[in-house]
This record gives structure tokens, C-alpha cells and sequence, in this order.
């Protein structure tokens, strides 16, 4: 088989399926003609009215949920920046902690120059603010540097 041949075929199955076509339009046709057009109209018309309606309330609820959406992400948002402010103080006290249990040179002498307290002092100490906490919204590694 030439290409000749076989493009001849395939463009013998393209007309034939505009024919089919044209013959299901025209049958279309031909109902339309026959039929009322003011009933096809109107028909047209009811579906277009519903239509409407329909968008109508599809419209209200998405303004309806879609605010109700915003506030729920809102204090979504609100949470998950507080957890994250959260998170970055528990990771700073986890370095102090940390830096405070490994043994060095550094910590041991430090340990040496701070005065033990007497007993007569009552146990409790109240601990001075250090000067490395973590800021509010920093990250945790931002405030052991």
C-alpha cells in the first residue's frame, strides 16, 4: 500500500463521519422546524431562570463560609505564630540545658568562681534574667550566637 492510497482512505472515513454528522443536524433540524418554537424558548428560558437561582445561592454560601473560612485561618495563623514563638524559647532552654550539661573548661570555671550559698539562706534562688533568652518571634539559634 502507496501513501497515496492510504491518505485517500483515511480521507474516505473523515467524509463519511461529516456525513453521519450532517445527517443527525439536519434530523435536529428538521424537529426544531416542526416543533413550537415559543415552547423550545421557553423551555430555554426556565433552565436559564434556574441557572440564576442557582448561582444566586451558590454565591451566598461561598460569602457565607468563605468569611467563616477566613476567620478559622486567621486564628489559625494566630496559633501556629504563637507556636512557633513557643517553640523557639523550648529550643533556646533545650541549648542552655544542653550547654550546661556538657562537660568544659568554660562551665567548670565558671562553677568554681559562683559563691555555694550558705545554709542559712533559704534554698529557693530566684534566677537572674540571662542575657541570651530567646526574643520573642527569633529564631532559637539566633540568640545562642
Amino acid at each position: 500500500m502507496t501513501f497515496a492510497s492510504l491518505t485517500n482512505i483515511v480521507v474516505a472515513c473523515l467524509c463519511l463521519g461529516v456525513i453521519l454528522q450532517s445527517v443527525r443536524m439536519i434530523r435536529n433540524i428538521r424537529l426544531i422546524q416542526t416543533g413550537d418554537l415559543g415552547d423550545t424558548i421557553k423551555s430555554l428560558d426556565r433552565a436559564t431562570a434556574q441557572a440564576r437561582a442557582v448561582l444566586a445561592e451558590l454565591k451566598d454560601v461561598l460569602i457565607t463560609d468563605g468569611a467563616a473560612n477566613a476567620r478559622i485561618i486567621a486564628t489559625g495563623e494566630t496559633l501556629r505564630d504563637e507556636l512557633s514563638v513557643m517553640v523557639g524559647i523550648g529550643n533556646a532552654v533545650a541549648d542552655r540545658i544542653m550547654e550546661a550539661a556538657s562537660p568544659g573548661d568554660q562551665h567548670n570555671k565558671a562553677d568554681a568562681v559562683t559563691p555555694k550559698p550558705s545554709p542559712k539562706r533559704s534554698r529557693r534562688r530566684r534566677a537572674a534574667p540571662r542575657a541570651d533568652t530567646a526574643v520573642e518571634g527569633a529564631p532559637a539559634h539566633a540568640s545562642l550566637q
